[in-house]
């Protein structure tokens, strides 16, 4: 494993990528197509081969290179060969605390048409590919590093839904790390029935937030629906955070929104799985907004203490700013400018991405910033502040 404060130069990282023991050997004009690709993508900032093939500046023509890029693109087994070394490097870094968070997103392509799979464009012009990204952090960290890109349309062979597909993601990952680390799901953008299937598995550790206050749950011998739940679990424990909120939300600018945040729990038995989980209730109000309680399920089972329960809460709180930070690094790449005619090229370019993404963000040396959207104490900056800030006379903004 690399040193965390020995700088790395992507040609290392490339070379610990094809490695003979991460996966089935690489040959030499595969190993060559892999350096290759991780530079271009890397000096262009681009997933466009015509891109690609000048940020590689050789001294043959543009056109020359464009051809054996898109040549060896094509290669239906270096998909997954890649994509397994990847995740084994990846996997190395996970513990058994690392939050393994699972992303869900869309790839464009705006009016294109002749793309192998691509979704019916008639009833839309941005029809486009499903993208499944899980990557992993730490608890209190950051920064992470990608584990898997799985891309897919509901035009590929074999489809079920899109549930399906992010839940065998999540299971190949969790086959890689030797089932360490704890799932989170980003809520915005996974299926519900993702989360189902995850909650009837018995084997997979988790922290999620429950978006159908209907789901039933046991306790003792009662049954009880999740929004009962929330009404019967006192939260005993509190702390005052301040949340960053975007424009346009609360005010004609970013708002520092102060919010007294206090959480419970208690353990309930998941009826799929019969399975002892832990319920938690997240109450949160502010100065100008009503209270709001929020459920999740986690499998997390020492939770006794503030510091346990308030930590888990705090570790869900900053996916999101991980989840940021990776979008704008991802999209400075502009993913969905790619040129590619056929499905294994676009699956083995986004691949490819994510590696150069890896290194960036976990291998390079270089922290990148995070903002972060929740913190302990006042956000810094000329701000709307729902509060008073000592000296400074007012600052809040009405109701």
């Amino acid at each position: 494993m690399v040193n965390k404060h020995q700088k790395v130069s992507l040609s290392d990282f490339a070379d610990r990528l094809c490695a003979d023991s991460l996966a089935q050997p690489l040959g030499k004009v595969e190993r060559k197509f892999v350096h290759s690709m991780l530079k271009g993508i890397s000096v262009s900032r681009s997933v466009n081969l015509t891109e690609i093939a000048r940020g590689l500046d050789e001294s043959i023509s543009l056109h020359a290179t464009h051809k054996r890029l898109s040549r060896n693109l094509y290669d239906v087994e270096l998909v997954n060969n890649i994509s397994d070394r990847l995740l084994k490097i990846g996997s190395e870094k996970v513990s058994g605390q690392t939050r393994l968070i699972v992303h869900l997103s869309e790839l464009h392509k705006k009016f294109a048409r002749k793309i192998e799979f691509l979704p019916s464009a008639e009833e839309s012009a941005s029809a486009g590919f499903k993208v499944c990204e899980i990557i992993a952090s730490d608890p209190e960290s950051k920064t992470y590093f990608p584990l898997l890109t799985h891309v897919w349309s509901h035009e590929v062979p074999g489809f079920v839904s899109d549930a399906v597909e992010v839940f065998n993601s999540v299971k190949k990952v969790l086959a890689a790390t030797s089932n360490r680390g704890i799932i989170f799901l980003d809520n915005r953008s996974i299926p519900r029935d993702t989360s189902e299937m995850i909650f009837a598995d018995s084997g997979i550790n988790y922290m999620i937030m429950i978006d159908d206050h209907d789901m039933p749950v046991r306790v003792r011998n009662e049954c009880f629906s999740i929004g009962e739940m929330l009404d019967r679990v006192e939260t005993r424990y509190g702390k005052i955070l301040y949340k960053l909120v975007p424009v346009g939300v609360l005010g004609s600018t970013q708002t520092d929104l102060d919010l007294f945040v206090h959480a419970g729990c208690a353990s309930v038995k998941i009826p799929s799985s019969g399975r002892s989980v832990n319920f938690i209730a997240l109450r949160t109000k502010s100065s100008i907004l009503e209270e709001q309680a929020t459920p999740f399920l986690t499998t997390e089972t020492d939770l006794r203490s503030r510091k346990a329960l308030m930590g888990l809460v705090d570790s869900f709180l900053s996916l999101q700013d991980v989840l940021a930070m990776h979008r704008a690094l991802r999209e400075s790449f502009n993913p969905e400018n790619f040129r590619v005619l056929s499905y294994k090229r676009l699956q083995l370019l986004m691949t490819l991405l994510e590696a150069v993404i890896g290194y960036e963000v976990s291998v390079r040396g270089v922290e990148l910033p995070i903002d972060q959207i929740f913190t302990q104490s006042p956000h810094d900056g000329q701000i709307q502040r729902t509060y008073l800030l000592p000296g400074r006379g007012p600052a809040a903004v009405s109701r």
